[in-house]
């Protein structure tokens, strides 16, 4: 048996048990962070554990799942700056779009992140700059529970960082409103981090940019919606940067 509690094969014991953990909040390797939230997970799975949570300075990014190139790029510089400044690892919730442009620029840049998922899965691959982080395994009638899993690992993002950052987001499906969703998955992060009394800054978007070729007022709508449950307007990288530098303390 595992620390996860399922049958493997005797001669992968080693090589699993090295790749996969089951922790509790008294466990050294819990984050730190997170220990403090009062809705904490009681337990979390872990694949590839790499993260020394003792020393680290981790920053939450949120965004949209279908990014401008100029959010894109936005998101890039943000993260190197961020890793730049000691501000490391990088935690998303691994979603494809800006979730994903974070974590891909940070081991580009030779730094580790952290993706924090739904559920996890001991067939979940494993990249060696990369550590998956769950409160749930994907076992018995998983997927029915997903939609809720999908909102509330968001607390596990931002409970265990620092700050999070908002590079870009929109309304990316206005129909979303006649079932009482107001904007997007970023709007949950947000919520919890204002919950759990993280700073939370969005990027002013460039809106000479996006209203040549986007419909600008999903962007505003969405900025606007963010802005307004709590986050904290900058102007650009440097002005992050700075506030997070004043507000940080490490």
């Amino acid at each position: 048996m595992t620390q996860l509690g399922m049958q493997v094969p005797r001669g992968l014991m080693g090589m699993v048990e090295r790749l996969f953990m089951s922790i509790t909040p008294d466990s050294r390797e819990y984050p730190p962070l997170l220990r403090e939230v009062p809705d904490k997970p009681s337990r979390l799975y872990m694949v590839n554990p790499i993260i020394d949570w003792g020393s680290a300075v981790p920053i939450a990014i949120a965004g949209t799942r279908e990014p401008t190139p100029y959010g894109a790029d936005l998101t890039r510089n943000v993260v190197k700056a961020l890793v730049d400044e000691g501000f490391k690892p990088i935690v998303t919730g691994g979603a494809r779009g800006i979730d994903s442009v974070a974590l891909r620029t940070a081991t580009a840049y030779g730094e580790t992140g952290v993706k924090v998922l739904p559920c996890i899965s001991l067939n979940e691959s494993v990249g060696p700059m990369i550590e998956k982080v769950s409160e749930h395994m994907c076992n018995g009638d998983w997927q029915t529970r997903m939609s809720g899993w999908l909102v509330t690992r968001n607390r596990i993002t931002v409970g265990m960082s620092y700050a999070l950052v908002v590079t870009e987001v929109k309304v990316s499906n206005p129909e979303w409103r006649r079932y009482g969703v107001a904007c997007c998955g970023t709007y949950h992060a947000v919520e919890y981090a204002i919950q759990y009394k993280r700073p939370v800054y969005i990027i002013i978007p460039r809106w000479e940019l996006l209203s040549k070729r986007y419909y600008v007022r999903w962007f505003e709508e969405a900025f606007m919606l963010i802005t307004n449950a709590g986050a904290e307007s900058v102007g650009d990288v440097d002005e992050l940067i700075k506030e997070l530098k004043q507000a940080v303390k490490r």
